[in-house]
């Protein structure tokens, strides 16, 4: 159900929008107090308002500690796409933090040949040894294909796909730890509309897969991801300051972006905004950029102004080259609204807190 007062911001669209961040009354389940503010906005004050920052980077070097010097040859493995988030993670991890890195890099079949060059090029520079993953390209888009036509969306798959890949490639180089770069605060999806477990991929696929087919890629044994392998989330335990992110890559790496820059490490990303929106009735880059602005990173105004440009009100170019490439084509627009991850089963609530509970207290 979708709901808003009046008191929100009336837009030229015809949308009505918080007046703090920009999310719009397409939005599932908002309201707007008497100031306009919506309630997303009072729920991140309410969770991140009193965050106690030296208290936490304290405590992830407590977690550091624990780890470095321990492996037979690295301390920690990172993630590494080669966007600003997990190459910030990887610089801090080698030269703040002095840990002896593994920098893992996942080829999903969408990876941009220029943030791939890039990958090469700074783990070099950085002094840090690199592997990446590529799995069958056949297989992948059966999955895609499966996902898109059950749920809307194709992303799901990498949901599952990505950290089995992570913990799989940390358990067999001997890593206990993984520090990523995935940001709470600036990242999260909405959990009305995305969300994505085992169970539920599971399901998703049992119809057009053996499921043994999938084991190796995207079921990594949950004994070893709750007591082999510890994740953190650098951004979780330092202040995440995109200008300085930026200002250290460029100075350091060689980055050669800015925040201004449009920048697709995958290049299923336009095409999946597109599927978003029209699966939810409001964009990517909307919550998004209305996470950023809740954070402080960039004023409400630069943030409308990146929407208005970059949302996708149509099929970006090259769609239907992409949906071919997946075995699909426009009729899978049909109905979209009315598909979602939620229409399969997803892991009890209560196991995956307490699961979660477990991992955070495991040294």
């Amino acid at each position: 159900m979708i709901s808003h007062r009046s008191e929100g911001e009336p837009m030229a669209e015809g949308k009505v929008r918080c007046t703090r961040c920009i999310l719009p009354d397409t939005y599932p389940n908002i309201d707007f107090d008497e100031k306009g503010v919506c309630r997303v906005c009072r729920e991140f004050d309410e969770k991140y308002s009193s965050i106690d920052w030296k208290a936490r980077e304290r405590e992830l070097e407590s977690i550091l500690n624990r780890y470095r010097g321990k492996g037979k040859k690295y301390d920690v493995l990172v993630p590494f796409s080669g966007g600003k988030d997990s190459s910030y993670t990887l610089w801090m991890m080698k030269n703040k933090y002095k840990m002896r890195c593994l920098a893992f890099n996942f080829d999903n079949g969408f990876l941009d040949e220029n943030a791939l060059a890039f990958v090469k090029k700074a783990a070099r520079n950085l002094g840090v040894d690199l592997i990446t993953y590529t799995p069958d390209r056949e297989l992948l888009d059966r999955v895609y294909k499966r996902a898109l036509e059950a749920t809307g969306e194709f992303c799901a798959a990498c949901v599952v796909l990505m950290p089995t890949a992570i913990f799989r490639a940390a358990d067999t180089q001997g890593i206990r730890l993984i520090a990523a770069g995935f940001s709470d605060i600036l990242e999260s999806p909405p959990p009305e509309t995305s969300y994505m477990d085992r169970v539920c991929f599971r399901d998703i696929m049992k119809p057009a897969f053996d499921l043994k087919e999938l084991e190796w890629d995207f079921f990594f044994p949950s004994w070893k991801r709750m007591f082999g392998v510890k994740q953190i989330n650098l951004p979780n335990y330092i202040p995440w300051d995109l200008p300085t992110i930026y200002e250290t890559l460029n100075r350091e790496l060689d980055f050669g972006k800015s925040m201004k820059d449009v920048r697709y490490d995958c290049l299923g990303t336009p095409h999946s905004s597109y599927l978003f929106r029209m699966r939810t009735g409001f964009g990517k880059y909307e919550y998004l950029y209305a996470n950023m602005v809740r954070a402080g990173v960039i004023t409400r105004e630069e943030a409308l102004k990146v929407v208005e440009e970059r949302e996708p009100k149509e099929a970006p170019e090259g769609f239907d080259e992409f949906m071919a490439g997946l075995g699909c084509d426009r009729s899978i627009l049909e109905g979209i609204e009315k598909k979602s991850v939620f229409n399969f089963k997803t892991r009890n609530r209560g196991f995956r807190e307490f699961a979660h509970r477990i991992r955070r207290l495991l040294p």
